[in-house]
């Protein structure tokens, strides 16, 4: 029997931190801190550093190596009492165990044991306890580290990586993580006592924390939130805030605060209201299907409790969306988007020159106006918003997205960029549908015309004499002459459009247009920042012919015949 085991396999765990890479341990609690420089400074930094050791200690090297491995190796000359405890640190576990008596019950596999005493364990006490235990054999187990208490939250993760069949946690590593990051988060709060009364203190930083503040006013309001309020809410629209909102939900349900957990599973209602009518309206960003499986991985790594999940296709089953498009008459409306639909299917086949582009452009822009005309403002404002997502399949901006603001406004649209889950851009085009449409068009129109003049200008002796290093250069500054010459021709159409604007030409209503979709997108809590633009250099031949080739632009194919 090794002397005094409890005592050595402590002291042991202790040398075995010199074989931690500390700044990798620093690393890990400044992340669960948040990522930022300041992680060192906030109060919280020595309980995520201290824990971040520990999880070091059990964390295998790209070789496979634990620090308690290397230390088994350095045991050389070492007592034999060192060199037995050395190999059963060796053996260490990460358990979830409930301690009571000194019965220590791994709640992942069902085993138990007698737990002799350390100074680790006589200070976690009776309850659900985390940590590194050391089985000295069938019916002994030792805690030769520290233990940490878990609250309700955070047994609901350790839970999450629990195996069917009595067959241990699935990954005790990530899981410390994830019960660590928690802890670090929310503080270290011992689980209530039955019948004694207290309660886990909540996690809640209203003057930290936006959407505690939030919940917080939320929870005190007694009536339902208003416009102004909701709003508010819309802003934090995504995938983080929802998670981050549902396990608050559980959270604040454990902790017996009905009230705050009213205003959070109100609050995760309008997220995902908010997110799913982004969605139907083009947006990518925020697709509950796309945050269900982000919901189902978390639970799986144990991140995220089930009753989170449970609740959000709860909600999901309440969200009812409400861009649906009135039950009035639309006839005309449909004929007109139709015939958009079809002239663009027509030209994608077909291909087109910038001058057919613009002149296409010209003719649409004809056609709605011309339906404006049979408009009062009562029929427009019948009219629901919507949105058409354009993906680029590009990760970095390009000469014609340059023409994305002018496409909108020609159309009286709103137009914003959006990251993929992949990394491309993607556009939104949004606004009234027939617009909307006839914007989509357009940008197909401009898109084909670029590949057509493109291919013009590099069978062009200019580009053609260029040498190898240069002719990269000479098809970007090309295609920003490009852009610059049909956002010219647009403008100028479009003021032309609007100087005309004399009651014959449908366009009376476009400020009601306008004050419309400011509406929606703030129902939708849109908010935007617009990114400063490079300086580019261009060549100045190569430029002023993509310039004077976008000065050609026209917009005619397929459209002949009068609406």
């Amino acid at each position: 029997m090794i002397s005094n085991l409890p005592d050595r396999l402590s002291a042991l765990s202790t040398e075995a931190l010199a074989f931690v890479a500390r700044d990798k341990a620093d690393a890990m609690a400044c992340q669960w801190l948040g990522g930022t420089l300041s992680a060192a400074q906030a109060p919280q930094w020595p309980v995520a550093q201290s824990l971040a050791l520990e999880l070091a200690l059990s964390m295998p090297s790209l070789i496979g190596t634990t620090a308690f491995d290397r230390l088994a190796r350095a045991m050389k000359g070492r007592s034999p009492d060192d060199v037995a405890a050395a190999a059963l640190l060796r053996r260490s576990r990460i358990r979830l165990a409930r301690i009571s008596r000194r019965v220590c019950e791994d709640l992942a596999t069902g085993e138990k044991f007698t737990l002799l005493p350390t100074a680790f364990s006589d200070a976690i006490g009776d309850g659900v306890s985390f940590g590194l235990f050391t089985t000295i054999d069938a019916a002994h187990i030792v805690a030769p580290r520290t233990l940490v208490p878990l609250d309700d939250a955070a047994l609901a993760l350790a839970r999450g990586f629990v195996r069917p069949g009595n067959l241990g946690l699935g990954n005790g590593v990530r899981c410390a993580e994830a019960i660590y990051r928690h802890i670090v988060r929310n503080g270290i709060v011992p689980p209530a006592t039955a019948g004694s009364g207290r309660k886990p203190k909540l996690p809640f930083r209203p003057d930290e924390n936006r959407l505690d503040a939030l919940a917080a006013a939320w929870a005190g309001l007694g009536r339902d939130p208003n416009d102004r309020e909701l709003a508010q809410a819309r802003g934090f629209a995504g995938q983080d805030a929802l998670m981050e909102v549902l396990l608050n939900v559980s959270i604040a349900r454990n902790a017996g605060a009905p009230e705050l957990a009213s205003a959070y599973t109100r609050i995760a209602a309008v997220l995902m209201e908010t997110m799913a009518l982004r969605a139907a309206h083009g947006s990518g960003r925020g697709n509950l299907d796309a945050v269900a499986a982000a919901m189902d991985a978390a639970v799986e790594r144990g991140t995220f409790p089930r009753e989170g999940r449970t609740l959000f296709d709860s909600l999901r089953e309440r969200v009812k969306l409400s861009a649906a498009r009135p039950a009035e008459d639309t006839a005309d409306l449909d004929r007109l988007v139709q015939r958009i639909r079809a002239l663009r299917a027509k030209t994608v086949e077909q291909g087109c020159t910038e001058q057919e582009a613009l002149a296409a452009a010209e003719k649409v822009a004809e056609l709605l106006d011309r339906y404006g005309l049979n408009l009062s403002e009562l029929d427009l404002r019948k009219q629901s918003c919507e949105g058409i997502g354009i993906e680029t399949d590009r990760k970095r901006r390009g000469p014609i997205d340059d023409c994305m603001g002018t496409i909108a406004a020609f159309f009286d649209c709103r137009v914003w960029a959006e990251t993929a889950e992949d990394g491309t851009l993607r556009y939104i085009f949004f606004g009234l549908p027939a617009d909307v449409q006839a914007s989509v068009y357009l940008h197909d129109l401009i898109a084909l015309a670029f590949a057509t003049e493109t291919a013009a200008f590099q069978r062009g002796d200019f580009y053609r004499s260029a040498d190898s290093g240069h002719r990269r250069s000479a098809t970007n500054s090309f295609q920003l002459g490009l852009a610059r010459g049909i956002n010219q021709k647009l403008q100028t159409l479009r003021q032309a459009r609007d100087v005309a604007s004399d009651g014959s030409t449908g366009r009376a209503l476009v400020p009601v247009k306008d004050s419309m979709i400011d509406d929606e997108m703030e129902r939708l809590g849109f908010t935007f920042h617009r990114r400063p633009t490079a300086r580019r250099r261009v060549l100045p031949t190569a430029y002023n012919a993509g310039k004077e080739a976008g000065e050609r632009f026209e917009y005619r194919p397929g459209i002949e015949q009068d609406y």
